[in-house]
């Protein structure tokens, strides 16, 4: 059986949930809407793949026993194709081997309750570690970039969005796969072509840009000299 659901709140954490027993599945949204999030559930792995393909949630919840298939094969999945966002495995019972998987795939393993108490603990306690991160990613002061300002990353063009000493905010524009087939490169060069420059930097975030079919995606530069970052520092001081 598959079913799929949406329950949007504005400015609510989107979660994903995953269960192939459907009772088990309501209970677990229930929880959650209540908890203050807005929920898409499933009750198949294929439809949860794609959901996770074709949305951008801030945490996804799945059963291990997902008939066919497992929750982390999708604990997997999301590890790639949408890194760090937080993973919660959820099981009738506790088991090493499962909890011990979870953990090298590093997904949260709780075990199901009646009330969901401790999911909702640990959804939570996640969330708010996901903000912090977020936090720290942008301690960077940020510029909105000059308008149709691009840069190339691999054979890819990219709008550049907004700027820092540190790292810069891009959105592809194309890929020569399937746009939203895979996430950006974790380490790459960016050149500029307009300042006649290139630096060396590593994705710290991605997220699908659902209007445009593209990614949008924040780095951090690493392993450039000095004279290479002087020069964007004076570009970033040029900004507006």
């Amino acid at each position: 059986m598959t079913q799929s659901s949406r329950h949007t709140v504005s400015g609510s954490p989107a979660a994903i949930v995953v269960d192939a027993d459907v009772t088990a599945l309501r209970r677990t949204a229930e929880a959650l809407e209540a908890a203050g999030f807005a929920v898409t559930s499933a009750s198949a792995f294929p439809q949860a793949k794609e959901l996770l393909f074709s949305t951008s949630p801030d945490i996804v919840i799945a059963d291990i026993k997902l008939e066919a298939f497992n929750g982390l094969q999708l604990a997997a999945y999301c590890a790639r194709s949408r890194p760090g966002t937080p993973f919660i495995a959820t099981h009738d019972t506790y088991d090493v081997a499962l909890d011990a998987e979870a953990k090298r795939l590093k997904a949260a393993y709780v075990v199901k309750t009646g009330t969901c108490e401790g999911l909702i603990r640990t959804a939570l306690t996640l969330m708010h570690a996901r903000r912090q991160g977020f936090d720290m990613v942008r301690r960077s002061y940020r510029r909105p970039a000059p308008v149709q300002t691009v840069a190339q990353v691999a054979a890819s063009s990219a709008e550049v969005v907004d700027v820092s000493y540190g790292g810069v905010q891009l959105k592809l524009r194309s890929l020569p796969v399937e746009p939203t087939a895979e996430a950006p490169p974790v380490s790459f060069d960016i050149v500029f072509p307009e300042l006649d420059l290139s630096l060396h930097a590593a994705r710290i975030w991605a997220v699908t840009d659902a209007a445009r079919g593209g990614w949008l995606f924040g780095t951090e530069f690493s392993q450039n000299d000095s004279q290479q970052l002087q020069r964007w520092r004076d570009f970033v001081d040029s900004v507006g």
